[in-house]
């Protein structure tokens, strides 16, 4: 398992090769594609859309790959999910909440825990979808894997911020779950 300053490392290194040959940021594709994806999925509820938005993320992170600096302290894989961050906000009005698809969900449980275990996603989802946007965003990210530092860059704000989003957030989806979201 990798430390994620190896990773960061390793990603830098990839990126500069595939500078000089686009078939070199093949293992970054393969590494970040089910993530962004995954995430995209949570954001618009819908499995296709989701498909073609984590598409246009890699294009556009080949086509701008050149602006990519190491140096300015943001790994490549908050740069990844600043561009879907961005891509996420110029589509919104395209966005129509659904049913997350099925290959995201267990189908293995018989009818009655399958449908507990919806209702539960619904009031989830509907308790996340009453925070404000930058605390949703930022529990949304943390689920998806990304560190307090990496989201501070994607925000463009502090980690103490992302910290005091995310502890605002928590309290608030406890409450609400523990109430019952009306969906």
């Amino acid at each position: 398992m990798h430390s994620g300053i190896d990773l960061s490392m390793e990603d830098d290194a990839i990126v500069l090769r595939a500078r000089e040959n686009v078939d070199d940021f093949a293992p970054l594709y393969d590494r970040y594609a089910l993530p962004l994806y995954r995430w995209m999925c949570r954001e618009t509820g819908d499995a296709e859309l989701a498909a073609d938005l984590t598409a246009q993320v890699f294009v556009q992170a080949l086509q701008s790959l050149h602006q990519y600096d190491p140096r300015r302290g943001a790994s490549f894989r908050a740069w990844l999910f600043a561009i879907a961050r961005n891509l996420l906000r110029d589509n919104w009005r395209r966005y129509k909440p659904g049913k997350l698809p099925d290959e995201m969900i267990d189908q293995r449980p018989g009818p009655e825990e399958l449908a507990l275990h919806r209702t539960l996603m619904d009031e989830v989802r509907a308790a996340l979808e009453s925070l404000p946007e930058r605390q949703r965003e930022t529990i949304e990210l943390r689920l998806s894997g990304l560190s307090h530092r990496e989201i501070a860059e994607i925000q463009g704000t502090s980690e103490n911020a992302v910290r005091m989003a995310q502890s605002r957030a928590m309290k608030v989806l406890r409450v609400l779950l523990h109430q019952g979201v009306k969906t």
